[in-house]
């Protein structure tokens, strides 16, 4: 039998046991149940791989540190027990002793790990497998963890931004300041009508990777793009669909995705990217039927931009240099 110091905390009349536990002891004593794997007790989703090998990587490579508890669930084999009198908890070292209501990718990562960590853990015992099921569903419901958009932007506090995220935070203020899109980005949460620090950043990372604008600043970017938001707005406003809209997440990432085209395409017709040359090159999208495109999946997306594509000339790359006086 183990014998860990443990803190019993009683919260409208449930009992769980706060204690720590290393990973080396864990990975003979926790498991997880998915669903495919057992359809009747099953309620966990499939661990993903890729995931806890970052999570791995993020804990050798990068010393990360992550203090969030695992929570378990003490099943008949593990013979838990809590003396008051110690407050000291103990169980068997017997397989399947544990089972993994949160945290399977932070511990499946953790075992992946070169280290032996010691984990924060909260035990639960003598739980029926309903009161389990209801115990997962209320975390992953109602204890919702912090919206990615905030993550994004409260980046830059760490320290630890890329160029690259430093230079599409910086775009993102530029054209939530003064452009047409003034007002409509959200840095902190998603909100209806408004467009999201994420789906910006998904939207704008080939900008800050290839094309014309890689290597530039973001002072001659947001020229660009600004003139570009600009041109994009008339032509979908003149289809008249309330879905072909700068502000639907779908259409604003669809934009982007042809935006090094339509640069290219106007560069070597105008030699500049003034509003009314991009105009000309934005025109044929005008011609799509927007009503067309249901739903939000990555599918959806990529039908939308090949129509787009279609629309224009196919050109060949060519190198470019940016002029100062182009916009």
């Amino acid at each position: 039998m183990a014998t860990y110091n443990a803190i019993k905390v009683t919260q409208n009349d449930k009992e769980f046991f706060i204690t720590s536990l290393k990973t080396s002891l864990l990975k003979n004593l926790a498991f997880v149940l998915s669903r495919e794997e057992d359809q009747l007790k099953g309620f966990q989703r499939v661990l993903n791989q890729n995931r806890a090998k970052d999570i791995a990587k993020y804990l050798d490579e990068l010393k990360g540190i992550i203090p969030s508890p695992l929570i378990l669930s003490a099943q008949p084999n593990a013979e838990f027990k809590f003396d008051n009198k110690t407050s000291q908890i103990t169980f068997s070292n017997n397989k399947f002793s544990f089972l993994v209501l949160d945290g399977q990718h932070r511990l499946f990562g953790m075992f992946l790990s070169e280290n032996d960590y010691e984990v924060p853990v909260v035990i639960f015992n003598n739980l029926k497998t309903a009161d389990e099921v209801n115990l997962f569903i209320d975390i992953n419901t109602n204890q919702k963890g912090v919206p990615s958009t905030l993550l994004i932007d409260i980046k830059n506090l760490t320290g630890k931004e890329s160029k690259k995220d430093e230079k599409q935070r910086e775009l993102f203020e530029l054209l939530n300041t003064n452009s047409n899109m003034k007002g409509l980005f959200s840095a902190t949460k998603s909100q209806l009508g408004k467009i999201s620090k994420t789906t910006f950043n998904q939207a704008t990372d080939q900008i800050f990777e290839t094309g014309y604008f890689a290597n530039e600043s973001v002072d001659v970017t947001y020229k660009a793009v600004k003139n570009y938001l600009e041109a994009a707005e008339f032509i979908l406003a003149s289809t008249n669909s309330d879905k072909a809209k700068l502000t639907k997440s779908m259409i604003f990432r669809a934009i982007f995705e042809i935006f090094n085209d339509v640069v290219e395409l106007t560069l070597k017709k105008y030699q500049n990217l003034k509003v009314e040359s991009l105009l000309d090159t934005l025109s044929p999208i005008g011609s799509l039927n927007y009503d067309n495109y249901v739903g939000s999946s990555n599918s959806v997306l990529n039908k939308i931009v090949l129509d787009m594509k279609k629309s224009f000339f196919k050109h060949s790359s060519s190198n470019l240099e940016i002029d100062s006086d182009i916009f």
